[in-house]
Formats: C-alpha cells, structure tokens, sequence
C-alpha cells in the first residue's frame, strides 16, 4: 500500500483496519513531524520577550503518555486543549501558516484521544497536507519558471511529486504498515514511531 498525496479515500480504507488507539498513534507521528514548525513559531516570539509555557509540546507529549497506557482523564485533556487553543499563533501574522497547521494538527489529536474516528484522524493528516500545499506553492512562486497561468491541478500534481511530499507519503505508509502489523503498541514501539517521525529535529519541510 501507497499512500497518495489528497487522497484521502485510501487512507480511510486503511485507517478502517486500525484500533482506535492505533489512530491516535498514526496521529501523533503526524504531529511531531509538524511540531517544529510552531517551535520555530515559539522561539522567535520569545525573542521578543514571551516567556510562556509551550502548551503545545505539553499537549503533544501527554498524548503519547496516554498512549503508552496512562489512563485518560477526560478532564485534563479538555483543559490542554482549552489552554492550547488560547496559544494558537494569530491568524493574521502570515510569517506563521505551518505553526498554525501544527497546532492544529495537535489540537485535532488531542480530541482524537477522546473520540478515535476515523475522519477525526483524517482531519490531522489534511493538516500535513495543506502545509504541504502551502509551502511548496510559496516555492513554486519564487521560481523564475513559475507560470502563474498555472491550473489548480497541475500545481496539485507539481506538489505530489515533490521530494518533500514523496517522502511524507512513504512515511505515512511505513507508519501504516508497521501499526498493522503491531497488535498492542508496547514501548518499544511507540518508542520507534515517535523517533523516527522527529527527521533528526526538523520539520517535514526539512525546517527546524
């Protein structure tokens, strides 16, 4: 199985064959490959004297505790979410489309943790897809041979043949694989899925 890039149809098939834990795993690899972007986000505000806490990273690392089987109070992950979503970078600062994609990412993982559907895991890797989207578009524009007479679709096929989406998929895939493949997600795994979605430090967009 190959996962395509907006192809959402193959991943709901195969999210179909996971527990619902299993989704929320898949999910929060998805998230720390975004996570730096809103690190990037964070330190630059600190420059600028914000000594807050990164409520993201706190959120993001509860989920993984929670799936290496710490049980679910109901209560405190509504209250990392309230919090959160009261951090998320302001919509109208244009330095920060990727932070806010993984923000979002999270925030939609952290409802996942309470309700494991199957759109519920979609909607994280929609986030993956339109920072890809995004970013690869910006770079299509920077390029002298960028024509602006450009179809929808053929950007859309310009932007699934990148390196950065070619790579993204097949570690989607590779996740998938590997979740099916792993009844009970022991620590040792989790361990893996969480390690080698962090790409040494950056981003999916190869940023740190």
């Amino acid at each position: 199985m190959n996962l395509k890039y907006r192809q959402f149809h193959i991943l709901e098939r195969e999210l179909e064959t996971l527990s619902p834990m299993h989704r929320v795993a898949f999910a929060a690899a998805c998230c720390e490959r975004l996570y730096p972007h809103y690190d990037i986000y964070l330190q630059a505000a600190r420059e600028d004297d914000w000594d807050g806490e990164d409520l993201f990273r706190v959120a993001l690392d509860e989920i993984w505790q929670f799936l290496a089987g710490k049980k679910v109070d109901v209560a405190r992950f509504r209250q990392l979410y309230s919090d959160s979503d009261q951090s998320y970078p302001d919509y109208e600062n244009v330095e920060t489309p990727e932070a806010q994609r993984a923000a979002g990412a999270i925030l939609n993982t952290l409802e996942l943790c309470l309700d494991p559907s199957i759109q519920q895991t979609i909607s994280v890797a929609k986030q993956i897809h339109e920072t890809l989207f995004e970013y690869i578009d910006y770079l299509c524009q920077c390029e002298d041979e960028y024509s602006a007479d450009i179809s929808h679709e053929e950007l859309v096929e310009i932007i699934a043949n990148h390196p950065f989406t070619v790579r993204e998929m097949a570690k989607q895939s590779e996740d998938l694989q590997r979740l099916r493949e792993t009844p009970t997600l022991t620590s040792e795994f989790l361990q893996w899925l969480r390690t080698s979605s962090q790409n040494g430090g950056q981003s999916i967009l190869d940023l740190s």
